[in-house]
């Protein structure tokens, strides 16, 4: 496998604060890549790095071997960079399929391709298709998760980052949303998941990464870390 995306020394701020602190890490095309760590750790502002809405101010971002270190946040989404965040931003407002019509924005020019990615997210997300009349705001949590992952998916994306996709779910839920990602991931896109879950994360992934107040303390395939006693104590031991 290739590798998709590098981060190589990698400085961020906000302000005068230092949020990550010399970041290297590695996503290999096909992979399921987690990023582990503690809230406030900089799990967060790592995937806002990469898609441009926190500028790093130093080392190098190269994504299929271009630097898009100081891209505009929408040419980071032309190369094929989706980022979903934090609490879903869905609008809720728009029906079902005008969220995921939204996600299809930068193909706009292909209608083929957009009518076609959208009948594939009403296939991996039954339940919006269900729904796709609905107003997104009257759907449930999980239902919310699953749009937002379906939006992303509309502008066909070589790299989906997922940031706390199982957040405040429950637990069959998750499980849910976990196979879908594995799902997508076995069609074909490479995922960068950020999930407190990390027994979830780690059973999903191939390789993962622990961050510890804005640096990398860890890094290795997921099922070593499975059995990494400090990986246990810090994340496993409750779970």
């Amino acid at each position: 496998m290739s590798h998709l995306l590098e981060l190589s020394q990698v400085n961020s701020y906000y302000g005068k604060i230092q949020a990550l602190k010399g970041i290297n890490l590695t996503v290999k095309e096909g992979e399921i890549v987690t990023l582990l760590g503690s809230n406030g750790a900089g799990k967060s502002t790592t995937l806002k790095t990469i898609s441009g809405l926190v500028r790093a101010r130093s080392g190098s971002i190269r994504f299929m071997g271009e630097d898009i270190g100081k891209l505009a946040p929408h040419e980071i989404v032309d190369r094929g960079i989706v980022h979903v965040p934090e609490g879903r931003r869905i609008f809720g407002s728009l029906t079902v399929t005008e969220n995921l019509e939204l996600g299809s924005f930068t193909k706009r020019k292909d209608p083929a391709f957009v009518k076609r990615t959208l009948e594939h997210v009403f296939t991996l997300f039954p339940r919006l298709k269900e729904r796709e009349k609905q107003k997104a705001g009257t759907l449930s949590g999980g239902e919310q998760q699953m749009l937002a992952i379906g939006r992303a998916i509309m502008s066909g994306p070589k790299l989906l980052m997922l940031d706390e996709p199982s957040m405040g779910l429950a637990p069959i839920v998750v499980q849910e949303i976990m196979k879908i990602i594995k799902q997508i991931n076995s069609e074909g896109t490479t995922i960068l998941l950020v999930e407190q879950n990390a027994k979830a994360a780690l059973k999903l992934a191939h390789t993962g990464y622990v961050i510890e107040t804005g640096q990398i303390t860890l890094h290795d395939h997921a099922d070593k870390l499975r059995e990494d006693d400090r990986i246990i104590k810090a994340y496993l031991a409750n779970g």
